[in-house]
């Protein structure tokens, strides 16, 4: 973290060639966390490190929560993240396994069917509204990505002409998975390890949630309006880049969801935060996050980047958020 803070922005493009290193790497991710969880349940069941000190302690259980969580998603998440943009069914599958892991196995779909499509309207719930803080977001994309989901199946299950209930509904394929890793931990390890599983799971989304939270904060794009190179913010630290495998490199992504983390292009002309490390530090102080960074970066988007139509929509966000209307002034 401080070392992404301090050291300079990473403007380079990958090597040509890695693709199968890069490949192997993040298939490893699925098969590592399975090995965490099931020595997470084997350290308990024989008592090596329990997670309830004989002396009522509690720090064992938290530790094992705060671990399981933070690892459940980062990198988890970036890992899940390019695999279920891949085209083939298998990279799609394991991004579902991954994802379980942080409690939301379907996101594939509200991500590519609603945040692709929507970026940065009304329609998005992956997009923060300017003056709202991290901890509504967690909560508002949480329930959109299930709400997305439950309603994108439901139409694609009645054009088929199956019941929104039916056992197509991937819905199901959500409870399975999650239940099955909390299920097997506590018939491995006993209720308490399932609670902790449970709690991990639950602040790993919050994780996710979190650094998904600036990656889009308080830009706006008209309806229909064609993706352009200034509809997303890119955070191009030299840690997080290869620990966020690319994700912060995030509008050439949006620009074409297809292209594989080892090619995209920084775009160092685009807008851009400082380290998202340090842009997440400072969004748990929501008053520290508008003032230091999110008012000057949407100030300079607004007066250099938006169009006219954007600005007249950024004036009244500001107007609802309570905002300074600058770019009327300036």
């Amino acid at each position: 973290m401080l070392l992404d803070i301090v050291l300079p922005s990473d403007h380079k493009a990958r090597s040509r060639g890695i693709a199968l290193v890069a490949n192997i790497a993040i298939y490893l991710q699925f098969p590592l966390m399975v090995a965490l969880y099931l020595a997470f349940a084997n350290s308990v069941a024989t008592g090596t490190y329990p997670i309830w000190g004989t002396d009522g302690s509690a720090w064992q259980l938290i530790g094992s929560i705060a671990s399981l969580a933070w690892l459940s998603a980062v990198p988890t998440l970036p890992v899940a993240h390019e695999l279920m943009h891949r085209r083939h069914w298998f990279p799609r599958a394991v991004a579902k396994g991954l994802s379980a892991f942080y409690g939301d196995p379907n996101r594939d779909v509200a991500h590519i069917v609603t945040h692709h499509v929507h970026l940065d309207t009304a329609k998005d719930s992956d997009t923060p509204l300017r003056g709202q803080t991290i901890y509504s977001f967690v909560f508002q994309a949480t329930w959109g990505s299930y709400k997305d989901t439950w309603e994108k199946q439901g139409e694609i299950l009645s054009r088929l002409g199956h019941s929104p209930l039916s056992w197509r509904n991937a819905m199901w394929l959500q409870l399975g998975l999650v239940g099955a890793i909390i299920l097997g931990v506590a018939a491995a390890a006993g209720p308490i390890a399932g609670f902790a599983t449970v709690c991990a799971m639950f602040f790993a989304k919050m994780f996710v949630e979190g650094f998904n939270y600036f990656q889009h904060y308080g830009l706006l794009r008209v309806e229909g309006d064609p993706i352009a190179k200034h509809h997303a913010w890119n955070h191009l630290g030299m840690i997080v880049r290869p620990i966020g495998v690319e994700i912060t490199n995030h509008i050439n992504h949006h620009l074409d969801g297809h292209i594989p983390f080892y090619e995209l292009q920084p775009e160092p002309k685009a807008p851009q935060m400082p380290s998202l490390f340090l842009c997440f530090l400072c969004g748990l102080v929501p008053p520290v996050w508008h003032r230091c960074i999110a008012q000057p970066r949407l100030k300079d988007w607004d007066l250099h980047f938006a169009s006219p139509s954007e600005r007249k929509l950024a004036m009244a966000a500001n107007v609802q958020a309570g905002w300074p209307a600058w770019a009327t002034t300036d």
